[in-house]
């Protein structure tokens, strides 16, 4: 048993970071390629719309088709449809047109197709390893796609002046078939319970089953309202740091470069670290604690446009930046993994999909907002205050559940051990 969960654990990570730096590469790529052939960043904003729409609509449908259809089979169409559609799009690429539009299609499909593999990805781990291994599964999980992300710019930036478009195109479709590969050969049911047949029933039925099942659960609604109210708040970080760097501390783009890509490296770091070490105990204390942690460094990442610092030299600022943005991404670690855990845990597996979906479509609707609302903002008031704000509103909740305690009893409730499952032969 332990060298099956090994072994789905090498395949796993193989096809994950191989996936992933292959789309790494690509959309960086198509990111440039639109920049240089348009000059328009409203160009290579739609790119990014069509990227986040797609997940955000289609979230919750995938969730109920990765648990009402085989999780496993939904994997494998997806990563041979990828690379499928995308084959399609570089022979139309070479031989039909090369307009903007068509790398547009290529992007909004792939976005619907990654959708669902990631939904059936998500939800088909803790079957995939079982409860003693999911922390570090999930960390090497988040390893990986961390990895993929400082690399695939990196790449991207080196083969951009070399190679043509095609060339992107290719690499993106090898990626998917040894993606679809490694799937193959993994045992993702090794700890699933058996489902019951849910075909008879409509998908609008499913969804509505699982939007009931999360307002019966006090532990996964609340969780859910946490993560809403997180993710508006955090994404202050991503309008407001190029501004901060760029406009008010006049830095190069390329200090702005290496301090958004320390964000990927704290990640990583703390990913392996969490993998190395046994699963987290008193997690109540860890997720409050980096909440915290989270609101605190969210605020000091405003102090380099406080009204007493601005005469402090670029060569201190940076290096603070570069180490706050470390923390930060640390800190979200040490949150996330954790919640993940108890999540996946505390879900059976018939509703899996479902409830990890609503989390991320909650979870991400409301990053959009954020960009807009933080970005008027900006533009009336100083950086520094909106940072403190916004650590401040972190940290109210953080008051708010301490005064109540009721989200703490339930985290201690779902952290107390469960009824192991059998895995299957």
């Amino acid at each position: 048993m332990e060298t099956q969960i090994k072994k789905n654990i090498t395949l796993f990570l193989t096809g994950k970071m191989t996936a992933v730096l292959g789309s790494s590469i690509y959309g960086f790529a198509i990111g440039l390629y639109i920049l240089a052939e348009t000059g328009s960043s409203l160009n290579f904003a739609i790119t990014l719309i069509l990227s986040a729409l797609p997940r955000i609509l289609l979230s919750p449908v995938a969730g109920a088709l990765s648990d009402r259809w085989n999780r496993k089979k939904i994997i494998i169409i997806s990563d041979f449809a990828c690379a499928v559609w995308l084959l399609a799009i570089l022979l139309l690429y070479l031989f039909v047109t090369q307009e903007i539009w068509l790398l547009y299609t290529a992007t909004a499909v792939l976005s619907i197709l990654n959708t669902f593999y990631s939904a059936a990805v998500t939800s088909a781990i803790y079957n995939m390893v079982g409860p003693d291994t999911l922390q570090k599964a999930m960390s090497l999980n988040q390893a990986a796609a961390s990895s993929s992300a400082i690399l695939g710019p990196v790449l991207g930036g080196v083969f951009f002046g070399i190679f043509h478009l095609s060339f992107f195109m290719l690499i993106n479709i090898i990626a998917f078939i040894v993606s679809g590969i490694t799937s193959l050969l993994i045992q993702y049911n090794l700890f699933a319970e058996k489902k019951e047949r849910l075909e008879e029933k409509s998908m609008i039925y499913d969804l509505k089953m699982g939007v009931s099942y999360v307002k019966n659960q006090p532990f996964i609604k609340n969780l859910i309202i946490i993560s809403i109210w997180l993710n508006f708040w955090f994404a202050v970080f991503p309008v407001a740091m190029p501004y901060l760097v760029l406009t008010v501390r006049e830095m190069s783009s390329l200090q702005l470069g290496i301090i958004e890509g320390a964000f990927s490296v704290g990640m990583l770091i703390m990913s392996v670290v969490l993998s190395a070490r046994p699963e987290v105990k008193r997690k109540e204390v860890t997720i409050f604690g980096g909440v915290m942690a989270m609101s605190l460094i969210i605020a000091l990442l405003g102090l380099p446009n406080f009204p007493g610092l601005m005469g402090i030299s670029n060569s201190i600022m940076f290096p603070f930046l570069i180490g706050m943005v470390l923390l930060l991404s640390s800190v979200i670690m040490v949150i996330n993994i954790p919640m993940m855990v108890l999540l996946q845990k505390g879900t059976p597996d018939a509703y899996r999909g479902r409830v990890m979906s609503l989390l991320e479509t909650g979870a991400s609707a409301m990053t959009p907002l954020g960009f807009i609302f933080f970005g008027f903002l900006l533009e009336k008031m100083p950086v520094w205050i909106l940072m403190a704000a916004c650590g401040g509103c972190i940290l109210v909740l953080i008051l708010y559940h301490l005064q109540k305690r009721t989200f703490i009893q339930l985290l201690r409730d779902a952290d107390q051990p469960k009824t192991e499952i059998s895995p299957q032969a």
